[in-house]
């Protein structure tokens, strides 16, 4: 190539990159914190799935497991949770149903149905934060299913970790939420490539390190993807919570009765 002409190249390659750095740099600031929880939310969510949830919770080298049949649906404006724990046998029938509505107007609803009072009750918001069946999940974890709730947190963007991750930070609103939820704020490391958390530290509404949700595996059932594999460590106790889902799959003639709240003392012998 003559001079000339290399020297055309060359000053149009430099045009083109120095163009692109400042196309870069605002997709890059586009990303916010806001976004990213947004797009943690409206992942897709809708394939109707069952399998088994088996929580192992650890405290100084002693453990103990609870087995549930798990069953997940979504329409257009309810998510719904259905568990049904089996294992061991002194909880055996007691069930879990949750409705995390969509609609920023609407609270979303939680019940717990308990054998050895054979009455089902209603878990206020207030509760949220409560251990859920003695693991170092809360109800509010449970529910929310690896989604970060809009109108409990600030999001900020950290940028990207080595990993390629985003980095995202949230802090409880107000005081009364922070106390609600069990948390003051959180840091977690979120997948651009399925929008899911894969680890999640808490802090306590005053700040100091509470406990860490390290997700070691994910399935996809159609579009929506399921963790199967993670760890909750409290840093405070020590003690942490295993909890692993079996038999994924595609749950076929789920009815809506078993959503019903007013059956859940049914539920356990009804799951498909």
């Amino acid at each position: 190539m003559h001079r000339p002409l290399r020297r055309l190249a060359l000053i149009a390659v430099s045009a083109a990159a120095a163009l692109s750095l400042p196309l870069a740099a605002s997709a890059q600031k586009a990303m916010t914190g806001e976004t990213i929880a947004r797009n943690i939310a409206e992942r897709p969510n809708a394939d109707p799935r069952k399998g088994t949830i088996t929580f192992t919770m650890r405290d100084r080298g002693r453990s103990r497991t609870r087995a549930a049949k798990m069953l997940r649906t979504e329409s257009k404006a309810t998510h719904r949770l259905l568990l049904a724990f089996d294992t061991p046998a002194s909880i055996r029938g007691t069930s879990f149903l949750s409705y995390d509505h969509k609609a920023a107007d609407k609270t979303d609803e939680t019940w717990l149905y308990l054998p050895a009072t054979s009455r089902t009750r209603r878990v206020p918001a207030s509760d949220r934060a409560d251990s859920f069946m003695g693991t170092e999940l809360s109800y509010g974890d449970v529910k929310d299913s690896f989604i970060f709730g809009l109108a409990d947190y600030t999001f900020s963007s950290a940028g990207r970790a080595a990993n390629g991750r985003y980095i995202l930070k949230g802090k409880a609103r107000d005081a009364k939420t922070a106390r609600e939820i069990g948390y003051g704020g959180f840091t977690a490391e979120v997948d651009p490539a399925t929008w899911f958390p894969r680890r999640i530290t808490f802090t306590d509404p005053a700040g100091r390190k509470l406990k860490t949700i390290a997700v070691r595996d994910l399935e996809k059932v159609g579009a929506s993807w399921t963790a199967t594999d993670f760890t909750v460590t409290n840093h405070r106790t020590g003690r942490s919570t295993k909890v692993t889902v079996t038999g994924l799959a595609r749950a076929s003639g789920a009815n809506d009765r078993l959503f019903d709240p007013a059956r859940l003392d049914r539920a356990a012998g009804r799951m498909p």
